[in-house]
């Protein structure tokens, strides 16, 4: 059997899903098919966030981004930046390369590479972005199984002390992962990754 590649968003988001859910959630993802940019709503967005920090440019060039987006996107764009611009106020913020990242638990591999390396106030971070709306699941609470996901994950640079987060920006929160890996949490997510499987092959 060939082994499965999704992101980890939607691993989050299928993690976040009640059963009847899970269903029409891998199913979705099945027929989407492989990664392509046309289909990435947020992609301009996050490439300039990671573009503002690796080259070191003004927070305003985020408001160009918002100017060139499509009419369609404005909105959602615009409330985005404006959280963006909040999270990174007052802080001091300096860029390192985050690596590659990625999960395995049986046939499932989850891509789970952090958008962003960032030395926040002396203090390094890798930084998985979350853009989905304020109104979904995903709370500090809700975060924790992803957040050990990302510890245990197989990493390409390794960062001394680095803090593994999840940065809902609707919310302007940061959610870190905790200096010890549960491994109750970590059998919980093979458990979840046995799901994912199951519910690909059968449908």
């Amino acid at each position: 059997m060939s082994e499965i590649n999704i992101s980890l968003t939607q691993f989050i988001d299928f993690t976040l899903k009640q059963s009847p859910s899970k269903v029409s959630a891998v199913r979705k993802i099945k027929e989407q098919g492989e990664y392509h940019p046309a289909f990435d709503y947020w992609r301009e967005l996050r490439e300039a966030i990671k573009a503002i920090h690796e080259d070191n440019l003004n927070i305003s060039y985020l408001d160009h981004v918002i100017e060139k987006v499509h009419i369609r996107k404005k909105n959602q764009y615009t409330e985005t930046v404006k959280q963006y611009k909040r999270f990174v106020r007052k802080k001091s913020i300096e860029w390192f390369d985050p690596g590659k990242a990625f999960w395995a638990s049986g046939d499932l591999a989850v891509r789970a590479t952090p958008e962003l390396g960032l030395l926040i106030n002396g203090q390094p971070h890798l930084i998985k972005l979350y853009f989905k709306d304020a109104s979904e699941k995903l709370e500090k609470r809700s975060a924790i199984p992803t957040l050990s996901l990302m510890a245990a994950s197989t990493k390409s640079n390794d960062v001394p002390n680095a803090i593994n987060c999840i940065l809902n920006i609707k919310k302007c929160m940061l959610y870190p992962a905790a200096t010890e890996n549960n491994q109750d949490l970590l059998l919980s997510l093979d458990a979840e990754a046995t799901h994912f499987v199951h519910i690909w092959n059968n449908i």
